[in-house]
């Protein structure tokens, strides 16, 4: 590890935060490249990685206190990779980043127990090109041997199985997390001490996507519905099942998501207008005290903790009183009341926010978040691009704003559900169609309205162009799904029919098709210009989703189509993700509609 010397200039995107031990490491991107950094009590240092595959970039590092580091390394922004460790002789190819140490691994070839990890990957001579969908395993792997040794642990769920593998305070144990047929379970694997094998017993269904086990040192934390208004917290002993004891917060804050660490539990609440804040429960009295956060302008764009660590690590943003912001790495370790500061870096003040309601068809009021006065008016979900403040687009699309050239408009649409349980295309699908109809009312046709769906948003951002086009000016799919009755034979999509609706049943598929933006009728009328971005490596959001809907818009509208090498995120560091960022507000000031609002605005 190297000392820090200097903080880098320029725009940076801080993301990939993990906690391992009494340290916390993170990315550090910007234009210049990215930096792994750990922070402690000792200081903030960077992190020196081995070289990897020509062509190749780290996507996700697991650090270990002691020996050697896995690094997953594959395509920008992709979510599969080759999984590396020094000591062994060859390499493996993984998801990311479900990945986690154990301390003592019986040798696969009979030789002493040493330390290695758990992980979620392909059989060995899987090729990153051309990345399978089906056959992902869970497999333990003793450090310094071979991967092609590993041992694999039969789950039982079938081709279909979404696997993610999560630390414990066990340090043999790990949590098993699959979902198959629309049903997640949740199975405790632990390592026989003697001759390494795996055992597996299940300790809950999970009924939402949003239910968490933790299972710490001393207490195993349960969530129901985190994110929701039915979010509940209880606290068990080790080996129960759904929790015992309720966890108890301030009234009028509401639970929004939860992370252990070996001895409590860390907690972040919104409260009143948006006021986020972190809580922590101690795993004794079972008391919540606020940490961090709690004043206006406070927001946390990432924090991570870990059952078999002894800390939790966060990004704090906050307002200074001038105004302007900065961006907080913070520590709090076990045993400590108050954070450590780790780092501070500039970062640019959003511009202040007003608040609008619009009603969905179905009744629900929903927030819609203005940034900025001026400019063409940019409507996107609020949690559409990415669950980072600071990803590079909305980063430039701020600037935009805080220069008075653009109004961003985020409106909170709710959580998708099967289609076949969604009553006219409403609970999220048409929430971007009422936010924009409540900012058309308001500006009347003075100012141009645009509209940014990114993966998922993209559903909803293509299907109010499509039912009204002659509210908006122009829109933008990033990296979208458009096809909801062939997306099980696209990419991943497979994985989906447990949320979107399974399009093999005739009865779910056509709910789908009703929903689905590539097979809604078209309008008789000419469409507003559209601009298409799709990733060369992304395996979310298949490309073909974006390519089919611009090949069916061609006739209809001006449509501009392109593939960057990237996958399904974006860095600051990374130059094809720049070029795609400024591809975004280039479009945006060229729309036709916003030329000519800013030459009339010029001659008055």
């Amino acid at each position: 590890m190297r000392a820090i010397d200097e903080s880098p200039g320029g725009p940076v995107a801080v993301h990939g935060l993990v906690t391992v031990g009494t340290a916390g490491y993170w990315w550090l991107d910007t234009h210049a490249g990215a930096r792994l950094l750990r922070g402690d009590a000792t200081g903030v240092h960077a992190v020196d990685l081995p070289e990897g595959p020509d062509g190749l970039t780290p996507l996700a590092v697991h650090p270990a206190d002691t020996g050697p580091s896995a690094v997953l390394y594959g395509h920008p922004g992709g979510d599969y990779g080759y999984l590396r460790e020094p000591a062994a002789p060859d390499a493996v190819l993984a998801r990311r980043p479900s990945l986690v140490h154990l301390e003592r691994v019986p040798s696969a070839t009979g030789g002493t127990a040493g330390p290695g990890f758990v992980y979620t990957g392909f059989a060995p001579g899987a090729r990153l090109d051309d990345p399978p969908v089906d056959g992902l395993r869970v497999a333990v792997h003793r450090t310094g041997e071979p991967f092609a040794y590993d041992r694999a642990v039969a789950l039982d769920d079938g081709p279909l199985a979404l696997v993610s593998v999560e630390a414990t305070g066990d340090p043999a144990a790990v949590l098993v997390r699959s979902t198959a047929h629309g049903r997640t379970t949740q199975r405790l694997l632990r390592l026989d001490p003697a001759t390494g094998r795996p055992g597996l017993t299940t300790v809950s269904a999970a009924s939402t996507p949003r239910t968490r086990m933790l299972p710490g040192a001393d207490r195993w934390w349960h969530g129901e519905a985190l994110g929701t208004p039915r979010a509940v917290l209880r606290a068990g002993l080790p080996g129960g099942k759904e929790g015992g004891e309720r966890v108890v917060l301030p009234e009028g804050t509401a639970v929004a998501w939860a992370w252990a660490t070996r001895r409590a539990l860390l907690v972040r609440t919104v409260a009143g207008r948006g006021a986020e804040a972190l809580y922590r429960v101690d795993g004794d009295t079972l008391q919540a005290r606020l940490v961090a956060g709690g004043r206006p302008g406070d927001s946390f764009p990432e924090v991570a903790a870990s059952p078999a660590g002894d800390c939790a690590l966060w990004l704090r943003v906050s307002r200074r009183p001038d105004g302007t912001a900065e961006g907080r790495m913070e520590l709090l370790l076990d045993g400590e009341d108050r954070p450590r500061a780790l780092s501070a870096t500039e970062w640019p003040a959003p511009v202040p926010r007003t608040t609008r309601y619009c009603r969905a068809g179905d009744g629900n009021r929903l927030p819609v978040q203005l940034s900025g006065t001026a400019g063409p008016v940019l409507l996107l979900e609020h949690g559409g691009l990415t669950a980072l403040a600071n990803a590079p687009l909305e980063r430039a699309l701020e600037e935009l704003a805080r220069a008075g050239q653009l109004t961003l408009a985020r409106v909170g649409t709710r959580s998708l559900v099967p289609a076949h349980r969604v009553p006219g295309g409403e609970r999220g699908y048409n929430d971007l169609l009422h936010a924009a109809r409540l900012l058309r009312e308001e500006s009347g046709a003075r100012r141009p309205l645009l509209v940014l769906g990114h993966s998922m948003g993209a559903v909803g951002a293509a299907r109010a162009v499509l039912l009204e086009p002659e509210l908006f000016d122009g829109w933008i799919l990033r990296f979208p799904v458009t096809d909801l009755v062939g997306f099980p034979y696209l990419g991943i999509g497979r994985h989906w029919t447990g949320m979107l609706g399974d399009p093999s049943r005739t009865d779910q598929l056509s709910a789908l098709t009703a929903l689905s933006p590539l097979h809604l009728p078209l309008p008789a009328g000419p469409l507003p210009p559209l601009l298409i971005q799709t990733g060369t490596y992304d395996t979310r959001a298949d490309a073909r989703h974006g390519l089919r809907l611009a090949d069916r818009l061609r006739e209809l509208a001006a449509v501009t189509h392109s593939s960057y090498p990237v996958g399904h995120v974006e860095r600051f560091c990374q130059a094809a993700s720049r070029r795609a960022v400024a591809e975004v507000t280039e479009f945006i000031r060229r729309c036709p509609a916003v030329v000519v609002h800013d030459l009339e605005g010029a001659s008055q």
